[in-house]
């Protein structure tokens, strides 16, 4: 247990923050699953969501965008495959300075349709979207860490 916290090893998701975030003002710019999901991770990473943005750092969704491109298709021309692309702007805003910092976290995953259960595949679909939310909430929390070496 000694040698794997003396190189440096974390569980997965408890990332640490810069001790400047430990105080988070958060604004989920009306996304309210992508914010729900963002709001855990942060929670999860031990930083305290308050509510006075002029003695925090300031982050807020800007905007979220899914895109779906046609990957493959069955010998019939009906869609085989997509890719699904989910990708997040975002803004951190420190209290001290003039302009907010837009960053983006982008979610690839491919995606296989079937015409023949369209039910099934509707409900695997909004199982999908709540997965990429997730990921991208982690992923911003990985790029807020990071963040004290920019």
């Amino acid at each position: 247990m000694f040698a794997l916290t003396a190189c440096g090893f974390q569980l997965r998701g408890s990332y640490a923050v810069p001790p400047q975030m430990q105080f988070i003002c958060f604004d989920d710019g009306g996304k309210y699953e992508l914010g729900r999901a963002l709001k855990q991770r942060l929670i999860h990473s031990k930083v305290s969501l308050i509510d006075d943005p002029s003695s925090c750092v300031s982050l807020s969704i800007v905007e979220t965008q899914i895109d779906r491109q046609v990957l493959s298709l069955f010998p019939n021309a009906q869609v085989a495959e997509y890719e699904l692309n989910f990708l997040v702007k975002y803004k951190v805003q420190n209290p001290n300075e003039e302009t907010a910092r837009v960053f983006t976290a982008q979610v690839v995953r491919d995606y296989q349709d079937d015409p023949e259960a369209v039910l099934a595949k509707s409900k695997e679909m909004k199982i999908l979207l709540a997965e990429l939310r997730r990921q991208a909430a982690e992923q911003i929390v990985l790029q807020l860490a990071s963040l004290d070496n920019r």
